[in-house]
């Protein structure tokens, strides 16, 4: 492993924060302070911080619950195996959020329509959306609300952009938010 490479990218990539592992809510916290105490100290403003972590948040949570691979520890503690940057694009002039993990071929069609019809959405429908599902609590699971994307997508400041890649057999969803 030439690390060496790995920072040429990081530099490239605008990559400020990566991590790549098993993902639980503990390692979620304490990713998101260390990442977002960097960014203050570099004084990036203060509502674009917050709105990137608490994508961040969003991203690491859906990681833990479509992984393919999901551990429970100790009760209802799970730990999924997946990788998140937390980025700036030079082109765009913008932060960026993108995480990645595999997922159950199932889960894919019902991701798929989720995130296309937020994005079918404007900020006030998305809100709207938003309170809707929080009040009906439809899609809500054992590990929250289940509004993860429509928070993703009322913070952003782009449609969410996300693929699924197959490598090897296996199903891997990528979702990237523009801040």
């Amino acid at each position: 492993m030439d690390i060496s490479r790995v920072r040429t990218v990081m530099e490239e990539e605008g990559i400020v924060f990566s991590f790549s592992g098993m993902i639980s809510q503990s390692l979620t916290s304490f990713m998101v302070e260390t990442a977002k105490s960097q960014l203050e100290e570099q004084g990036h403003d203060a509502k674009i911080t917050r709105n990137m972590f608490l994508i961040a948040i969003e991203q690491l949570q859906n990681i833990m619950s479509y992984a393919k691979d999901k551990h429970i520890e100790s009760g209802c503690k799970y730990t999924s195996p997946g990788v998140l940057v937390i980025g700036y694009d030079d082109e765009k002039e913008k932060f960026y959020v993108s995480s990645s993990n595999e997922i159950v071929h199932s889960d894919q069609a019902k991701v798929s329509s989720k995130i296309d019809h937020i994005n079918s959405l404007d900020k006030d429908s998305q809100r709207k959306f938003l309170r809707e599902k929080l009040r009906s609590a439809e899609d809500s699971h054992e590990r929250g609300a289940g509004v993860g994307f429509i928070e993703m997508a009322k913070r952003s400041s782009e449609k969410l952009k996300y693929d699924f890649e197959t490598i090897s057999g296996k199903i891997y969803f990528h979702i990237k938010t523009y801040i």
